[in-house]
């Protein structure tokens, strides 16, 4: 006899005992107890069937969608450029991704280097940050800019953002 079909035995046998001593100990109630036998006898047949064909099947392939999950999960790999310059490229082409992505960066830059170096808030302060900040930068890190009409609109151009950025570090 295999180990599957002894565990099923001895679990049969518990609980044939259980249901001689709930039947033994009740007053009347044998219909109910035979029907709880039944139960607990067709669960543990069950899972001694599942235990056996899980025994017979042999060493089970990775599904599809496990090779997929898997894949999902690794990490992809490094390109080398920092992500800084992808957000570069983009915010040329969309104004609106300039706007959304690179412009809170610029805007941080400007606030912390204004707020270590002379104690300005950008967003409090906008006259004294104004005078700190130059033309170029202010036009991109200003607390009122409005976000672009036209969102598919081209954004800045690579030598704008250089001016803007060297107008930052300046600060």
């Amino acid at each position: 006899m295999n180990r599957i079909a002894a565990r099923a035995v001895k679990w049969g046998l518990v609980v044939t005992a259980a249901a001689g001593v709930a039947a033994a100990a009740s007053s009347g109630a044998y219909a109910i107890v035979l029907d709880v036998y039944l139960l607990c006898i067709g669960a543990v047949a069950l899972l001694a069937l599942v235990r056996a064909t899980r025994a017979q099947v042999r060493a089970q392939r990775t599904s599809p969608f496990d090779a997929a999950l898997a894949a999902m999960r690794r990490t992809p790999p490094e390109s080398g450029e920092p992500p800084l310059v992808r957000e570069l490229e983009l915010s040329t082409y969309s104004a609106f991704h300039f706007y959304s992505r690179l412009r809170p960066l610029l805007r941080d830059v400007a606030a912390h280097r204004l707020r270590s170096r002379f104690g300005v808030e950008l967003d409090s302060e906008p006259a004294r940050a104004h005078e700190l900040v130059g033309n170029q930068a202010w036009d991109v890190v200003r607390p009122d800019r409005r976000p672009p009409v036209d969102r598919l609109a081209s954004g800045p151009t690579v030598d704008e953002l250089r001016l803007v950025v060297d107008e930052l570090e300046a600060i």
